[in-house]
């Protein structure tokens, strides 16, 4: 018998046990799992074998065999009919016309160096990993590497694909392979299908010799200073510094890496041919958005997870609008806050630089293109990039699938507080770091802008 570490569960305590068994013969597969059995009769943890709200294969989830809506499996579909031409060949051309598919602008591209993907061995300093996303999609790709894709249902959460092998021209253009949710469902997204971006100290051939560990899950609350570790970073940024563009050493233990040598860097010319990549940079302003939106995504989903798991256990799910009982009303207030406390921005950490932080323009451009405005002109997408990103301290994803498609006893809570807490005179917990102006602008953009948001004030 061997044992692996793995983030695929054999055991139903996801949380706690973390160990799966290679088949090497049936017979002692079936030994394991007679000891298995009884080891946990006889050990009394019978209470560990209750569903968890991250039991993502059971239902109510359903992971694996619920009906998806979100744009890859659209899109796959489109392909299968040939309505949806991606080229007959791997390579640039073909990532090109799958952003254009699935409308992913190529200028959001963001570069990783580190070992950190399923291409492990095709990806290094030299020949980083791209990544392109939008509201609902994230695509990665390097060359003489597969596509690989993140599609956001609004109801299971990320859904991945994997682009087939680049010797095979037979089969499916794109598969979803069990091996991404081994990663992806893991410790760092609490077990349940999840995004990641983390930061570490990368060594000149991109493996890690140490994570920075407030960045499991990114966000804007993570620091500045411990950013983008493994990463390459192009674009102004004053006085901030990132370990973006920089290799780690390790000397008496101790692991560093430069931060000063390697900031506010125009192009990566010096660093990588750029002519391999389907755009020359790896925009700050991407990444600074790219982190939020990963753990506005990550929220949203371990919301509707919750939720979903507590109307399911006490026979609500189909009965939302009928008396809740106390369990389903804590849960419900607790994730309400949870998101909004995030949605609002109350632990961004502040920028506190000297000037503006700017990428190289054309992103901030795309990034604008689909701003829902009110008769003001102002919107959720207006940037500030001073103290805080945005102008407007409500996020944007508010707009997104994932958002839209939360339970509706949920998303009505949320509407509910927002539209109590921004028009107070005496607003309460995460919207008190929002001045009165502030608030109220953000107040008429969601009213201008989100119908379902006006029958909740």
């Amino acid at each position: 018998m061997v044992l692996i570490r793995s983030s695929t569960q054999f055991s139903p305590c996801r949380r706690r046990e973390n160990w799966i068994v290679e088949r090497r013969h049936p017979a002692t597969v079936r030994s394991v799992r007679t000891f298995l059995f009884w080891s946990l009769l006889l050990s009394k943890v019978a209470p560990c074998l209750a569903q968890s709200f991250n039991d993502f294969d059971l239902p109510p989830h359903d992971y694996y065999n619920a009906k998806l809506n979100d744009p890859m499996t659209q899109l796959v579909e489109k392909v299968g009919q040939g309505k949806v031409d991606l080229g007959p060949e791997p390579g640039k051309d073909r990532v090109q016309r799958l952003l254009d598919a699935l409308e992913v602008p190529v200028e959001s591209q963001v570069l990783v160096f580190t070992k950190t993907s399923l291409q492990r061995r095709v990806v290094n300093p030299k020949n980083p990993r791209a990544i392109f996303f939008n509201e609902e999609s994230y695509v990665g790709w390097m060359p003489n590497g597969r596509i690989e894709v993140a599609s956001f249902d609004p109801k299971v959460g990320p859904v991945f694909f994997y682009e087939r092998p680049l010797d095979e021209r037979d089969g499916p253009m794109f598969t979803k392979p069990d091996s991404c949710i081994g990663c992806h469902a893991g410790s760092a997204a609490n077990f349940m299908p999840g995004l990641l971006g983390r930061s570490v100290f990368p060594d000149p051939t991109g493996r890690n010799l140490k994570s920075i560990t407030s960045a499991d899950q990114s966000g804007h609350e993570v620091p500045f200073h411990d950013r983008w570790g493994g990463w390459y970073v192009t674009g102004q940024h004053g006085g901030l510094r990132h370990m973006g563009n920089a290799f780690a050493k390790r000397q008496d233990k101790k692991v560093t890496i430069e931060r000063e040598q390697h900031a506010n860097i125009k192009r990566l010319n010096d660093y990588i041919n750029v002519d391999d990549q389907l755009t020359t940079g790896s925009d700050v302003l991407a990444l600074m958005i790219l982190d939020h939106q990963i753990g506005m995504h990550d929220r949203l989903i371990e919301a509707h997870y919750r939720v979903r798991h507590v109307l399911h256990e006490e026979n609500l799910l189909d009965h939302e609008d009928t008396l809740l009982t106390d369990e389903a009303n804590r849960v419900l207030a607790k994730e309400a806050d949870r998101v909004l406390r995030y949605l609002l921005f109350h632990d961004e950490q502040p920028l506190a630089g000297d000037r503006r932080v700017s990428g190289h323009g054309a992103f901030e451009g795309t990034f604008l293109a689909n701003r829902n405005t009110d008769r003001d002109g102002r919107s959720l997408k207006d940037l500030q990039l001073i103290d805080h990103m945005f102008k407007y301290r409500c996020s944007y994803m508010i707009y997104s699938k994932s958002f839209q498609g939360l339970p509706t006893i949920l998303k009505g809570r949320i509407y509910r507080d927002l539209a109590e807490n921004l028009i107070s005179a005496s607003p309460t917990k995460f919207y008190q770091q929002l001045e009165a102006e502030e608030r109220r602008a953000i107040f008429a953009i969601l009213k201008a802008t989100l119908p379902e948001f006006v029958t909740h004030i």
